[in-house]
């Protein structure tokens, strides 16, 4: 008689094959950045090959292309956890009801830190990607941030903070134009941290000051 085997149940499998993806990709963004980083990051960048970089990470160019369409995807994927952040921090204030305005600027100096912790060549390539024009009109890096700045605006809106009229992605397009222009810029010269932190809070306030719900009186 076979003997008694324990399975791992439906849900827990699950989590576990989540879990080691999100550790590969993890491990396939450290390995480009830390390849990138070696002397030059442009002229690293562009001689790094897909497979450099999976043997970097100790994967398979299969695996890589599992988790990633090529080397570009890589420089957006540096952006997801900051994106994600925002998110997750609107979330927050807007649960413990704190103003949107204070909200904007928590979120915005928090963005703020994370971006100055990345090589300022791979923001500025990260960032430019956002704007890049593509073959089929998508553009990677914008819609992603452009969902953060939705959730801000919607819980404005739910605050009575900002006006009924205005159009949620039109106005999150503007903020997040604004903002990846300034990334792009820090990146590109010698501006200090505490320059894109303010430059971001500054631009972020003035929008939504036009957009303020005293625009309805």
């Amino acid at each position: 008689m076979a003997p008694d085997r324990t399975r791992t149940p439906p849900r827990q499998r699950a989590t576990l094959v989540n879990t080691r993806s999100r550790e590969t990709r993890l491990a396939l963004t450290r390995a480009a950045l830390r390849l990138w980083s070696e002397g030059d990051f442009d002229a690293a960048y562009e001689a790094s090959t897909v497979a450099d970089i999976a043997q970097a990470a100790g994967v398979t160019r299969g695996t890589f292309y599992f988790h990633f369409a090529n080397k570009e995807a890589i420089l957006i994927e540096l952006g997801s956890a900051t994106i994600q952040a925002m998110i997750d921090q609107v979330e927050a204030g807007a649960a413990q009801g704190v103003p949107l305005r204070s909200l904007s600027e928590q979120v915005m100096a928090s963005m703020a830190r994370r971006v100055v912790r990345t090589p300022r060549a791979a923001a500025l390539r990260a960032g430019s990607l956002g704007f890049a024009a593509r073959p089929d009109g998508s553009t990677p890096a914008s819609p992603r941030l452009s969902v953060a700045f939705e959730t801000l605006l919607r819980y404005g809106k739910e605050r009575d903070e900002l006006s009924t009229r205005i159009d949620e992605e039109e106005a999150a397009a503007m903020l997040t134009a604004v903002t990846m222009e300034a990334i792009i810029r820090w990146g590109a010269g010698d501006r200090s941290a505490s320059w894109l932190g303010q430059t971001l809070r500054d631009r972020v306030t003035v929008i939504l000051r036009g957009i303020s719900d005293s625009d309805d009186s």
